[in-house]
């Protein structure tokens, strides 16, 4: 397999505690010299994804409890704040602006309304990333 699929990883988060899910989810299948870029996605209202390199309040606890559980010196971290209007949109473009070779997360627990409503944003970013993407399970119980 290529190791530059695993170069640099895109890994959306939404909560501190879907950070914490998607850290011990990946945690086992990193390897040395990875660089993730770590993404929180805030609702916009122009049409075009923007990019904030940095931590806001909110991404920041989620940034931080994210790292707590991934640290090792090995591994690069990035940070990413998006704002744009769709989150599965967002992530595609950022994809290209972050230089990703993957994105990588777990599903988020949605009801089969909250799917219909939100336009399952796995699901999308899935179909319309140019990149491999990886989804790992949920472990949560």
């Amino acid at each position: 397999m290529d190791d530059a699929l695993f170069d640099r990883i895109l890994v959306p988060i939404a909560s501190p505690d879907d950070a914490e899910e998607t850290a011990r989810a990946i945690r086992p299948h990193l390897d040395s010299d990875t660089t993730l870029i770590v993404t929180h996605v805030t609702r916009g209202t122009a049409a075009e994804t923007t990019i904030k390199t940095g931590r806001d309040q909110f991404a920041g606890a989620t940034y931080e409890r994210f790292v707590d559980i991934l640290y090792r010196d090995d591994i690069q971290f990035e940070w990413a704040t998006l704002k744009g209007r769709e989150v599965a949109e967002a992530l595609v473009d950022a994809i290209d602006m972050v230089e990703a070779t993957l994105v990588a997360f777990t599903p988020r627990d949605m009801d089969t309304w909250e799917r219909v409503i939100t336009g399952d944003p796995g699901g999308k970013l899935i179909r319309e990333a140019d990149v491999p993407v990886m989804v790992f399970p949920n472990q949560q119980t």
